[in-house]
């Protein structure tokens, strides 16, 4: 088996649900605050199932990748029990999703079983971005953090869906949470934004250089949209388009830095990118291809 393992553990499998999880629910409540129904039918869910199958046979190969380098790190004593820790998390999550696949994979709302998922999606993508750090060569360049936007996303899928589907009574609290995920978001952005616009051979990547610019423009478009929004709300009035903004601004920025600081990570040397001249003009394209994409929906939706 050692022979046509990799020496490495894999980088992305690990966050692909946490992405999943907390993109639907934040799409779902995009849906809901233009006034529409979520999409949903048989055909979606079975379509989904066949995703989730190719990415559960994924993570389980991770898993035997990561549990073969037991002996070899035997000094390290946290290896083996986070090995350990991460099948038992891996183990519920596959119940949970395959058991209610409707509520748990294409929920419309967030409740008790969904918000439990979403935190084992949380836990399982930690402990994979902690073996894929473990063995990874540590480098003097600033690379973007993958630890911060994991945070950003669980925090997005856990309290977003919360504030779009407020009662009454619980109106004040959790916005107070919402203006708390904003005030974070804002912080990871500056923290991480020495990390995104660190130069290397991966700039060569004009897929890197899109993902920048849409990591760039959905980062202003969630701050700006989310203060303009929870400002207004002070006052009561509600920008329904500022709140749309935020809501579907986040998770995007979150997958997109993932899919940043993975690209940095990633033992490859991009002498073939066909990034030539000017490389701002694709970090300028991502972001219009961004703002595009955001107005085209809400008006689509509208």
């Amino acid at each position: 088996m050692k022979q046509w393992l990799p020496s490495q553990p894999l980088i992305l499998t690990p966050i692909i649900p946490l992405m999943w999880t907390t993109g639907w629910a934040c799409m779902a409540s995009a849906y809901i605050v233009l006034g529409i129904q979520p999409p949903y039918s048989i055909q979606l869910q079975e379509s989904i199932l066949l995703m989730s199958a190719a990415i559960l046979v994924a993570n389980i190969y991770n898993l035997i990748l990561i549990s073969q380098r037991i002996e070899r790190y035997r000094d390290y004593s946290t290896y083996g029990p986070r090995t350990l820790l991460l099948a038992i998390v891996l183990i519920i999550s596959i119940v949970m999703a395959w058991g209610q696949p409707k509520a748990i994979l294409v929920p419309n709302h967030l409740n008790f079983f969904v918000g439990a998922f979403i935190i084992l999606n949380f836990l399982q993508a930690l402990l994979g971005e902690f073996f894929t750090l473990f063995e990874r060569p540590i480098t003097r360049r600033k690379l973007a953090s993958i630890y911060l936007p994991t945070v950003s996303l669980c925090l997005s899928g856990l309290i977003i869906p919360a504030c779009v589907n407020v009662h009454d009574s619980w109106q004040l609290p959790l916005w107070g949470c919402g203006c708390s995920l904003l005030i974070y978001f804002a912080w990871e952005t500056w923290q991480n934004l020495p990390g995104i616009l660190s130069k290397g051979s991966v700039n060569n990547s004009i897929m890197y250089e899109l993902l920048v610019g849409i990591n760039l423009a959905s980062a202003m478009l969630a701050i700006i949209s989310g203060v303009l929004f929870f400002a207004l709300s002070m006052v009561g009035r509600k920008l329904i388009f500022g709140l749309y903004c935020f809501v579907i601004s986040l998770p995007i920025n979150g997958i997109s830095a993932l899919l940043i600081s993975a690209l940095q990570r990633y033992n490859n040397d991009y002498r073939y990118g066909h990034v030539k001249g000017k490389p701002q003009r694709y970090i300028y394209c991502g972001m219009l291809i961004m703002v595009l994409f955001i107005i085209a929906v809400f008006y689509l939706a509208a």
